[in-house]
C-alpha cells in the first residue's frame, strides 16, 4: 500500500541519518562533547518524525474497511485524493474523450446550439367600420406556444464547414407550435387532450459551404439568411434555399504597427505597449444569393402545356414551366470610428427570373384575391444603422427604407392602375442597450410603413404586421437577461390601415382583409444554449 511503503521509507532515511553521524571518525577541530550533541538532536528529530508517523497509522487503522467504487465495465483506473493526512482511493472508469463521442477524424470543430422559447401571445384585427355586415368587430386569437430548435454546426479539414439545424412547425416564417391546437379527432394520432399531432420536427437548416479563399464564403442548401436586413422585408425565420456568395475585407485608417520588443537591464524581454487604435476601421462586404423560390413539376409535361387564366385582367397565358428564381444583389460598408461611433449601411437590390406555377396568379391583395403572386416585383432596400454610447450605454438609430420599381405594373395588374404610388416601405427605430451577459437590457422602439406594392407579401414578418401589407404603425420591444442564457422579452404593435380604398394584401394568422386595425403583443421566455 502507497502509505505503508511511505513510513517504511521515511524510517530506513532517518536511521541511515543516525548511523552516519555514528561513524563519523574524530575530527582534530571537533571534540567529543560536539560529536555527542549532534547525535542527541539527531535522535531527538528522529523520535519526533516516529511519533508523528504513529499518530498517523493510528488513524489510518480507525478508518472503517472499504470497497472500491467499481465504474462501468472496460478499462479502469485507480483514483486517489489526499488531504494531507488521509488518503482515499477508488476505482473509476478510464475513459478518453474520443470514446465519450467519437467524432469522424477529418472534423476539426463541432458546435451543438439551439435555443427554447415559451410564448404568450394576444393578437387581433378590426374590420372597416363601413364594411357591410360586422362593421367595426375584431377577430382576435390567445394562445400559448412554444418553439424549440436545436443544431450542429462544424467545419472540416481544407476549410469546408456545415450545419444542420432541427426545428418545430413546418411554415417557413414560424417555428412555434400552439399548445392544445391538435386536439380535434382528425389531427394526426386522433386528437385528444395533450396531443402531439402538431409537434413535429423538420429540417430548418442544411447547408455546407467553402471558405478557403481570404474573405470569401460559399454557401449552399437550406442556409441562415445572408444578407444584412430587417423585419420589414424579410421574416427572421425564413431560411432560404439555394446558393450564396459573400465577401468582406477590412481596412484601417490611421493607428499604426506594434512597438518592437524591449529588453530590460537583466536581459528580460518587457512587453511592448499596445498598438494604437486606427482613428477608423472600415468593413467593406458584398453578399448574393440565388434562391430556388419555386420548383415547377413537371418541367416537361406530357401533351398540351397547362394555361390559366387571370383573374383580374382576363388575360390567358401558359402555365411557367420552368423553376422561378429570387436573386439577391448587396454590396455595403460598415464605419467604425473605435469607442465613439459607428455607421453601417447595405443597399441591396431583390428580383425574379419568373413566377413559377405556384406563384403565377397576379397579385391583387384585395379580399378574396390572390395574396401571395410575385409579378412585377423588382426591390431596392436600404437598410441602415447608427450607433454609439452613452457612458456605458449602447444606443443605436436603425431604419429601412424600400421601394418596388415596378409598382406601376404591379398596382395595374392588381385592378388599380391608379395606386402605382403605392410603391414604398419604410422603418426609423431607437434602441437603448443590449442583450448579452445576466442583467443586460434593452429596449427598441420603431415606426414601420409597407405600401400595398411596396414588398414581397410571402416574405414580410408574419408577427408585427400579422404578413400583411397597406399597414403602417408602432412596435415597442423590451428585454432582459434573466441569466446568461435566459432571456425575457415584451412586445407589442399596433399598426393602422393606409390606404382605405383597397385591401391589405397578405396572408396571416388573422384572417379577416381588409384589416383596419391591429393589435399584437408577446410576452416570450427564452432559454439559448
Amino acid at each position: 500500500m502507497f502509505t505503508k511503503k511511505t513510513i517504511l521509507r521515511t524510517v530506513g532515511a532517518s536511521l541511515a541519518a543516525v548511523l552516519s553521524l555514528a561513524a563519523q571518525p574524530a575530527r582534530a577541530q571537533g571534540s567529543d562533547a560536539d560529536r555527542l550533541q549532534k547525535l542527541e538532536q539527531a535522535v531527538s528529530q528522529l523520535q519526533k518524525r516516529n511519533a508523528e508517523l504513529e499518530e498517523e497509522v493510528s488513524g489510518l487503522k480507525k478508518r472503517t474497511s472499504w470497497t472500491p467504487v467499481v465504474g462501468a465495465e472496460g478499462k479502469t483506473k485507480a483514483e486517489v485524493t489526499s488531504d494531507g493526512k488521509t488518503y482515499v482511493e477508488k476505482l473509476v472508469p478510464d475513459l478518453a474523450s474520443a470514446e465519450k463521442w467519437k467524432l469522424f477524424p477529418a472534423i476539426t470543430e463541432l458546435e451543438l446550439f439551439g435555443d427554447l422559447r415559451l410564448r404568450y401571445e394576444y393578437r387581433g384585427g378590426r374590420l372597416p367600420s363601413n364594411d357591410p355586415d360586422h362593421p367595426n368587430d375584431w377577430q382576435e386569437r390567445e394562445r400559448e406556444r412554444y418553439r424549440l430548435r436545436i443544431g450542429l454546426r462544424g467545419t472540416v479539414l481544407d476549410d469546408w464547414f456545415f450545419g444542420v439545424r432541427l426545428e418545430t412547425s413546418a411554415s417557413a416564417r414560424s417555428s412555434n407550435v400552439t399548445y392544445g391546437a391538435d386536439t380535434s379527432t382528425d389531427s394526426p394520432g386522433g386528437g385528444g387532450p395533450f396531443a402531439k399531432g402538431d409537434d413535429g420536427i423538420y429540417v430548418g437548416q442544411a447547408y455546407g459551404g467553402y471558405k478557403g479563399f481570404p474573405g470569401f464564403t460559399f454557401t449552399g442548401g437550406r442556409m441562415p439568411n445572408p444578407f444584412v436586413r430587417t423585419l420589414m422585408v424579410w421574416d427572421d425565420d425564413i431560411n432560404p434555399e439555394g446558393l450564396a456568395e459573400q465577401w468582406k475585407h477590412t481596412f484601417t485608417i490611421g493607428g499604426g504597427a506594434a512597438a518592437p520588443m524591449s529588453y530590460s537591464k537583466d536581459g528580460k524581454n518587457v512587453a511592448p505597449p499596445p498598438p494604437p487604435e486606427p482613428l477608423v476601421k472600415i468593413d467593406v462586404f458584398a453578399n448574393f444569393g440565388q434562391f430556388v423560390y419555386d420548383d415547377s413539376n413537371p418541367s416537361n409535361p406530357i401533351g398540351t402545356p397547362p394555361t390559366t387564366t387571370q383573374p383580374i385582367g382576363g388575360e390567358t397565358q401558359q402555365v411557367p414551366l420552368a423553376n422561378a428564381f429570387m436573386l439577391g444583389w448587396q454590396v455595403g460598408a460598415k464605419f467604425d470610428f473605435p469607442h465613439i461611433a459607428y455607421f453601417q449601411l447595405a443597399p441591396t437590390l431583390y428580383n425574379y427570373t419568373g413566377d413559377g406555377n405556384t406563384f403565377n396568379i397576379h397579385f391583387s391583395g384585395d379580399p378574396g384575391g390572390n395574396q401571395t403572386g410575385i409579378n412585377s416585383l423588382l426591390v431596392f432596400d436600404i437598410p441602415a444603422e447608427i450607433g454609439w454610447k452613452v457612458g456605458k450605454i449602447p444606443m443605436r438609430i436603425f431604419g429601412d427604407f424600400a421601394t418596388n420599381f415596378e409598382a406601376d405594373d404591379r398596382a395595374t395588374a392588381a385592378g388599380h392602375p391608379d395606386k402605382g404610388g403605392d410603391r414604398y416601405a419604410y422603418q426609423i427605430g431607437l434602441g437603448i442597450g443590449q442583450l448579452k451577459k445576466k442583467h443586460d437590457w434593452q429596449i427598441e422602439g420603431w415606426w414601420q410603413h409597407q405600401d400595398q406594392y411596396a414588398l414581397d407579401p410571402n416574405l414580410v414578418d408574419s408577427d408585427l404586421f400579422n404578413s400583411d401589407l397597406n399597414l403602417e404603425g408602432v412596435a415597442v420591444k423590451a428585454g432582459y437577461m434573466l441569466a446568461d442564457a435566459v432571456v425575457f422579452n415584451l412586445t407589442w404593435a399596433y399598426a393602422w390601415r393606409i390606404d382605405d380604398s383597397i385591401g391589405t394584401g397578405g396572408r396571416g394568422d388573422i384572417t379577416i382583409n381588409p384589416v383596419d386595425q391591429y393589435q399584437i403583443f408577446q410576452a416570450d421566455l427564452s432559454f439559448k444554449f
